[in-house]
């Protein structure tokens, strides 16, 4: 079921990639992280708007890629296995291809710490070649 609020900068949630996939984008359900500021996400009941994403993924890179940051086993409740943010494919995805994740215990809304947040952001500028 499709979210029915703004996504908050840091939000973890699940995006669904399958519908229009092209090869070699993403594709499947996947872990997410927001990116982009949360005042840029509106959502409302007529419009679901957009935000920019950074996909989760449980394939390791094969050698140390700067554009992929590890994100542990443990460090969030809703992530249950090791898996690297890919910051090298950022998407601007429709709000209504993202739901909430359900996290150990039950809880809904789970959110990236600082830290974490600071290594995705040095990582797309790596992938960008931003300065």
């Amino acid at each position: 079921m499709p979210i029915n609020f703004t996504p908050r900068r840091s939000a973890i949630l699940i995006c669904n990639f399958e519908k229009a996939f092209v090869p070699p984008e993403m594709r499947k359900k996947r872990r997410v992280i927001v990116i982009s500021p949360t005042r840029s996400n509106k959502w409302t009941p007529t419009d679901p708007g957009t935000c920019t994403v950074v996909p989760l993924s449980a394939t390791p890179s094969y050698q140390h890629d700067p554009r992929n940051v590890p994100i542990p086993i443990g460090r969030y409740k809703s992530i249950n296995k090791d898996v690297w943010a890919k910051c090298g494919m950022i998407a601007t995805v429709s709000n209504a291809r993202l739901d909430r994740v359900l996290a150990k215990g039950g809880r809904h809304g789970e959110y990236a710490d600082p830290a974490d947040m600071a290594a995705i952001e040095a990582a797309i500028e790596n992938a960008l070649d931003l300065p």
